[in-house]
């Protein structure tokens, strides 16, 4: 029973979170990408997530957390902390603009799916709410780094943490491929 009331808070605050974005230019967002793809424009960064299809939401519910702190991340703070509530608000309506591309094919799905389902989809590709991550495509070595972070609670997230406490290294690096063969998010 106590978990639920948990995840239907932490939505509450996602909702909260959303009715506070603003709109975003996605064409000044583009101009504004420079910094960004140092890092996330290139495709053999194996621990880098891809940035393109995600929500606007979820972007800019991101960026402020590093801005504030409240996700640790050195390099990424540096470049927040730079960043005004307009480029926020235009970077994630640029990356939030990027069309999906094919996966690299399907899978069977792995044991303990419906743990991540109940949030980010069936695929990983149609969350609850825009402020989850959409985690189909993202690379795999990336997607084992998050869920090993939040295992060991160096990246703090109460339901993602709850949900991986018992995930053995196995499944963790079953659930990571399963879901970066799926419809996929693109490095823009």
């Amino acid at each position: 029973m106590f978990f639920p009331v948990r995840v239907a808070a932490v939505l509450g605050l996602m909702f909260a979170v959303l009715s506070h974005a603003a709109e975003g230019d996605a064409a000044a967002g583009k101009r504004k990408t420079v910094t960004c793809n140092a890092c996330h424009g290139q495709s053999g960064f194996k621990s880098m997530p891809k940035l393109g299809g995600q929500s606007a939401a979820y972007l800019a519910a991101a960026l402020r957390a590093y801005k504030e702190d409240r996700r640790a991340h050195a390099t990424m703070r540096d470049v927040a902390h730079a960043l005004s509530e307009r480029d926020i608000s235009d970077l994630a309506a640029h990356y939030a603009s990027a069309q999906e591309i094919a996966g690299e094919g399907p899978a069977t799905a792995p044991t303990g799916i419906e743990r991540c389902a109940v949030c980010h989809g069936a695929d990983g590709a149609q969350p609850v709410t825009p402020e989850v991550a959409r985690i189909a495509g993202q690379s795999v070595g990336y997607l084992e780094q998050t869920l090993r972070e939040y295992k060991t609670g160096t990246r703090p997230h109460a339901v993602m943490q709850e949900q991986v406490r018992e995930l053995g290294d196995a499944q963790i690096a079953e659930l990571a491929a399963w879901f970066a063969a799926q419809k996929a998010l693109c490095v823009k």
